[in-house]
Order: C-alpha cells, then structure tokens, then sequence
C-alpha cells in the first residue's frame, strides 16, 4: 500500500471518529433538552398520615370526657363543646361507639328543635385544614343531618354565604355546609361506622372555624373521634 493511501485511510479514520463524538455529543444534548421540558408524570396518591391526638385541634374530639348528672340521660355535656340550648338532645353513649368508651348520640324528637354539637377554634388563613370525624345514623326521618360549620374573621362574626362562594364553588361548600363534595346531608348508614374526611382551604380572611355537626326531628346521628387538623403546619 502506498504512503498516499496509508495517509488517506488514516485520515479518514480520524475524520469518522470526530464525527461519531460530535454526533454523540448532539444526542445527549437533545436528550437533556427534552429531558428539561418534559411534563413529569402525577406523582402517585400518598396514603392519609395517620391522625393522633396531639394534632388535634379540637379539644375532647374523641366525645370521651363528659359532665352532668345523671349519666347517660340527655341533658349532659361534652366537656369542651358548646351544646347551649340542646334542650335535651345530645346523650353521652356507651353502647354504639366507634372508638373508645363514649361516643356522642344527637337526637331531637320535636320538631323545629336541632340537636347538634359545636366547637370554635383558631385557624390560619390560607391554610388548609383536614376535617376528619365518624358517624353513623341508624335512622333518618325528614331533614336528617348534615354538617353546619362557619369561617369566621372575628370569634362572634360569621363570614356570610355570599363572600364564602367568592372562595368556593358549591360543591366544595358542601364539605361544611352537608355531608361531602356535591352531597347537601348525610345519608343512613345501615348501622355501620361511616368516615367524613375531606381538606378545604382557610379563606384568606378567616381567622376561626365553628366546627359544628346538627341533627334534625326524628333522626338518630351518632359522631365519635372528630379531628381538624392544619396539614400545612
């Protein structure tokens, strides 16, 4: 073989592996590119973090610590819960209770008289907040229950309906204006233990929340171990 062929082929040998490196070179940076610009895939849904007490911002949510006389007639009290003017329609009981010794019967048996339990507490605004309780309803007559919270701005003042949609659509109103995303009350649950467990957001203005849950004529709603818990804390 010539010098002149030898040279030939040597230089073409050179020349094929710059051109192997600048193409591998542009490969990389075109798949770095896209790599940069690329929609990442919805992470998989995370499992619910597990509820303790210590999270709690309810006081006594477990319905356990109760006060009055005698026990376990209507008339008592869950410590902590405003019950004012239950005229008789929240009972301490013992025999169908989701967690515990105690849970909370709501019963009215007179028309035009709404058995419930309330509690106000501090929120932040702009968090959101995990509303987290049990029921069961082992028997539904007329209006039947729902959930009746409130964001407030001052501890007495209400946020008003038509300011709450300027935040919400209806259906997210319906976490604590009924019994979920879309549902205005509660439904019978066949004598079986039901979750409520949705996260809504604190509007901008709100500084507490009136957890509240009523019962109405002739239904028999049973709550127990009530959590709201800050999730952005």
């Amino acid at each position: 073989m010539g010098s002149g062929a030898f040279y030939f082929m040597h230089y073409t040998s050179l020349l094929l592996i710059v051109c192997l490196f600048l193409c591998s070179s542009c490969v990389k940076e075109i798949a770095e590119e896209a790599e940069e610009h690329r929609t990442p895939l919805p992470s998989s849904p995370q499992e619910e973090e597990e509820l303790v007490p210590l999270m709690n911002l309810l006081k006594n949510g477990n319905c356990e610590d109760w006060i009055g006389m005698p026990v376990f007639k209507p008339g008592n009290y869950m410590n902590y819960w405003s019950l004012k003017d239950n005229k008789g329609t929240v009972y301490q009981e013992r025999d169908t209770v989701y967690e515990g010794k105690y849970s909370a019967k709501l019963y009215s048996h007179q028309t035009g008289i709404t058995s419930f339990i309330s509690q106000t507490i501090n929120v932040n605004p702009g968090h959101h907040i995990r509303i987290n309780f049990h029921y069961q309803m082992s028997y539904e007559s007329g209006t039947g229950a729902r959930m009746y919270c409130y964001f407030r701005e001052s501890r007495s003042t209400n946020i008003p309906n038509h300011l709450l949609k300027t935040f919400y659509d209806e259906e997210t109103l319906q976490i604590i204006r009924g019994g979920g995303y879309g549902i205005p009350k509660f439904t019978d649950t066949n004598n079986t233990w039901a979750s409520f467990d949705y996260t809504i957001r604190v509007p901008a203005i709100a500084y507490y929340f009136v957890f509240e849950i009523h019962s109405y004529a002739g239904t028999t709603f049973y709550v127990d171990d009530c959590y709201i818990v800050d999730v952005d804390m």
